[in-house]
C-alpha cells in the first residue's frame, strides 16, 4: 500500500510540474522586429597610413628612433635627446598594430632621459607592417609629430 501512496505522490507532483509550464504569462506576445545595436569591429582611430612628419620650432629638436625586432615581434622606441629635451612636457608614441587593429599608446614622461626605452609588441605575422607614430608636446604648447612610419616585421630565417 506504501508503494501506491509513493507512486500516486509522484505522479500528482509530476503533473503539478507539467502543467506549470503550460500556464501563460499576462505579458501579450511580441510584435513587430526586434531592434539590434550593431557592435563596431573596427577601432575609429586605427590606420595604417602615416602621415607627414611635423616641423620642430628653432632649437626645440628631439630624437626618438625605432627600431623592429626580428626574432621577436617587438618594437622599441628609444629616446636619444636633442636640443629640445628640456622644453617637453611628455613625448607619446603610439603603435597601430596591423594585424588586430589595436592601438597602443605609451610615453616618456616629463624630462624623458635618454636611452629610455619602450617596447611594444608588434604584429607577429611575417611581411605585416605596423604603424609607429611619435608626437612631441611642448611646454608652450606646441605639438610636433616628429616621425610617423611604418615598420614591417622581417624574421630571421
Amino acid at each position: 500500500m506504501n508503494y501506491k501512496l509513493v507512486t500516486m505522490c509522484v505522479l500528482l507532483l509530476a503533473a503539478l510540474v507539467l502543467a506549470a509550464g503550460c500556464v501563460g504569462t499576462d505579458n501579450p506576445p511580441a510584435t513587430g522586429t526586434p531592434t539590434t545595436t550593431p557592435t563596431s569591429t573596427t577601432n575609429p582611430d586605427f590606420s595604417l597610413t602615416p602621415g607627414p612628419a611635423g616641423t620642430f620650432p628653432d632649437g626645440k629638436e628631439v630624437v626618438v628612433q625605432v627600431g623592429r625586432d626580428s626574432i621577436k615581434p617587438e618594437i622599441t622606441a628609444t629616446y636619444s635627446g636633442g636640443k629640445g629635451t628640456n622644453q617637453v612636457s611628455k613625448i607619446e608614441v603610439t603603435l597601430y598594430r596591423a594585424d588586430d587593429n589595436a592601438v597602443i599608446t605609451q610615453q616618456f614622461g616629463k624630462e624623458p632621459r635618454v636611452g629610455t626605452e619602450l617596447v611594444f609588441v608588434g604584429s607577429s605575422t611575417p611581411s605585416i607592417s605596423d604603424r609607429v607614430k611619435i608626437v612631441a608636446y611642448y611646454y608652450s604648447g606646441e605639438v610636433v609629430v616628429v616621425s610617423d612610419k611604418l615598420y614591417t616585421f622581417k624574421p630571421r630565417g
